[in-house]
């Protein structure tokens, strides 16, 4: 009976734009327009946030779009390159509707999600040969290596030690972390992800896709 009640629901991407579409009564609920000739590759919700990230064969740019989930308004996009360094891995994290990543592999940055304002892009000393991961802990922002911790100032960037993990863990034997579970790295994986057939991808979910949604 549940099954029954509730409406099949997706979020379809094809050449040029999105749809958020209704399955059970075979109808768009909203369309939305990504930027000329680009085909989107890749798309996420977090709650009401729809990111897309999309590239054209034409100039082979890739752009990020964020959509409101709820009625399809566009609230900003960028091209890619203002947000990390060519082929370097987009893997955002969330606190506060703000997103948290490395945009290269010794800058942090914060992007705010309602406005896509770019709060910062630091750079921070990063010894060689060695490699950070982004994670949220509580509400605190660090950057992880198999050596040491970082702790990132979430106002200003600013990057300082963090002794009392690596007291805590053997960072050695850490070959991967989550946080607190509010990344988008199982959907928006890579700066320059390859295209499936059309270029066309889904994310389903239930309902009147409140709340977050899946992967691909």
């Amino acid at each position: 009976m549940y099954n029954e009640i509730m409406n099949k629901v997706a979020i379809f991407g094809k050449k040029g734009s999105i749809a958020k579409f209704d399955l059970s009564d075979n109808k768009a609920i909203w369309v939305g327009d990504l930027a000329d000739g680009y085909t989107p590759s890749s798309i996420i919700q977090y709650f009401d946030y729809v990111l897309v990230f999309s590239s054209t064969t034409f100039t082979g740019k890739t752009m990020l779009h964020c959509f409101n989930e709820i009625d399809g308004r566009l609230l900003w996009s960028h091209e890619s390159k203002y947000l990390f360094n060519s082929g370097h891995p987009f893997y955002p994290s969330i606190l506060e509707n703000c997103a948290y990543f490395t945009s290269s592999s010794k800058e942090v940055a914060k992007l705010d999600l309602n406005t896509g304002e770019l709060i910062f892009k630091k750079k921070f000393d990063k010894p060689l040969f060695r490699s950070y991961k982004l994670a949220i802990i509580s509400n605190d922002i660090f950057l992880i290596s198999n050596k040491d911790a970082l702790l990132v100032n979430k106002d200003t960037g600013d990057v300082i030690p963090y002794p009392e993990i690596e007291n805590s863990l053997n960072l050695k034997d850490i070959s991967t972390l989550l946080g607190n579970g509010t990344s988008f790295t199982s959907s928006i994986s890579t700066a320059n992800p390859s295209h499936n057939g059309d270029g066309s991808t889904v994310i389903m979910y239930g309902g009147d896709g409140g709340g977050a949604g899946g992967g691909e």
